[in-house]
């Protein structure tokens, strides 16, 4: 009985001992499978965030010489990664940059570049030609007491109620009178009646911006930052093509170097900037002549000058001769000029050849604007500005409207360079100084013979694709 009832033990032995080393091999197994995906989540959140760390690495000088996002294609330090996976071994990483930029990314930056600033670009160049400044309108301005601004509640409460402000229009009526204005009065009324009459009329209006509503009133120097607030509806919104290329033409126009060296200011010379306010010196030295190669795309630079010293030089004597033509004493010149010449013309053909001088007269006019395209093209490449058009009614109604320098005629010129070509030509341009652009990467992490990529690309890229 004995020997039996081992055996019986031993086999329940035997049997344990194999399912305690399946649970064993089970349990490895599983831990190890554990330990791997543990590595393989790290692996991944490595790569992941290095990427990420890649793309905040962007070129500096890109984007503050044009205002662009590209990658600088330099070797990253890995230095986010190396951390995530300190003390661990088998970890791998590497990446390549993608995504070379194309004229859709170009055109997406531009557009997003331009919707931000273009306003603001514009705002201040008007500010300028008006010589106005926001001090000026607040009253903030050391060499002011009150801005223009304070006066707005008054004029609210005339046109609320002008029978108020009946004695002091009386009395301001007797002034005028004593410092002999009193004649500027009834331009002065008629003014504030009209002012009255719109303001009952439109004196606040709800403009619909986006899915926003705003409420401005004439009189209300508050309502800017209402409308502050609801243009951010409009910065989110996808602009009309036309509107599109506009802001591409007026970026071509005001970031890339010209022949201009220096340009002149109310502080005299100063050197040319870009759209930023940052010197062309600064960014590669001397001029390059940039802005002519975007117009003519013509490998030398000899070759872009010449053809625009043309367009310019064309444009104003179209501009010139038309001024002239209006201009009756520019008409009597060319007319005296041209009878004198009418008699010297018959007595060298001893009467044989007779010009009237009214047939001369436009010939004469056009020498004349001619002439003074020339010097007008001078005065425009060594930075100096020239009235755009030569006619006493029109400077003095544009006032410092009317004053004209290089860049300007390139707004125009540009609107005649096809918009594919032009983004093209800009790319070269951003790459002479800033390298190869490209708007991604493509980055690879390794352990034991598992691999993880992941590829990334700006996000404004991938949102205009």
């Amino acid at each position: 009985m004995y020997p039996r009832k081992n055996g019986r033990r031993g086999g329940i032995t035997v049997f344990l001992c194999i399912i305690l080393s399946v649970l064993i091999i089970i349990e490895t197994i599983f831990i190890s499978g554990s330990y791997q995906r543990k590595r393989e989540v790290i692996l991944t959140e490595a790569v992941s965030h290095q990427v990420e760390q890649i793309l905040s690495q962007f070129d500096r000088d890109a984007l503050n010489w044009y205002g662009i996002y590209v990658l600088d294609n330099v070797t990253a330090d890995h230095a986010v990664f190396d951390r995530m996976t300190d003390s661990m071994d088998g970890f791998e990483f590497s990446y390549h940059l993608t995504d070379q930029m194309n004229n859709d990314d170009l055109r997406a930056a531009v557009s997003e570049f331009m919707r931000l600033r273009g306003l603001a670009f514009e705002g201040t160049a008007l500010l300028d030609r008006l010589n106005i400044s926001l001090s000026q309108l607040t009253g903030t301005d050391a060499n002011l007491s009150v801005g223009v601004a304070s006066v707005l509640p008054t004029l609210k409460e005339y046109v609320k109620n002008r029978k108020a402000f009946a004695a002091a229009i009386t009395a301001l009526q007797i002034l005028c009178n004593t410092l002999g204005i009193g004649g500027k009065m009834k331009d002065f009324l008629d003014f504030m009646d009209e002012l009255s009459d719109v303001f009952e009329e439109h004196g606040s209006a709800a403009l619909q911006i986006g899915d926003s509503s705003v409420v401005v009133s004439v009189f209300d120097p508050a309502c800017i930052s209402s409308l502050t607030s609801a243009f951010d509806q409009y910065l989110d919104a996808d602009l009309p093509s036309a509107v599109d290329r506009l802001l591409i033409n007026e970026y071509a126009a005001f970031s890339f170097d010209s022949r201009v060296k220096k340009y002149e200011s109310d502080d005299g010379m100063e050197p040319e900037t870009n759209i930023l306010g940052i010197p062309f010196s600064d960014i590669h030295g001397q001029n390059q002549c940039d802005l002519e190669y975007l117009l003519v795309g013509a490998s030398r630079p000899i070759d872009n000058t010449f053809v625009a010293s043309g367009l310019l030089i064309g444009t104003r004597l179209l501009l010139n001769m038309s001024a002239f033509l209006m201009d009756s004493t520019k008409r009597t010149v060319a007319l005296g000029i041209a009878e004198v010449l009418s008699l010297l013309i018959s007595i060298i053909s001893l009467g044989t050849v007779i010009i009237e001088p009214h047939a001369i007269e436009y010939f004469i006019l056009f020498i004349m604007a001619y002439i003074q395209s020339v010097t007008d093209s001078l005065k425009l490449v060594n930075g100096l500005s020239v009235p755009l058009f030569y006619n006493k009614k029109v400077t003095d109604t544009l006032g410092d409207f009317s004053d004209t320098n290089y860049r300007d005629y390139f707004r125009l010129f540009l609107l005649f360079v096809p918009e594919e070509q032009l983004l093209s030509r800009m790319r070269i341009v951003m790459g002479k100084d800033c390298g190869d652009l490209y708007t991604g990467l493509e980055a690879e992490g390794s352990l034991s013979g598992s691999s993880y990529k992941v590829k990334r690309r700006f996000e404004l890229y991938e949102n205009h694709v």
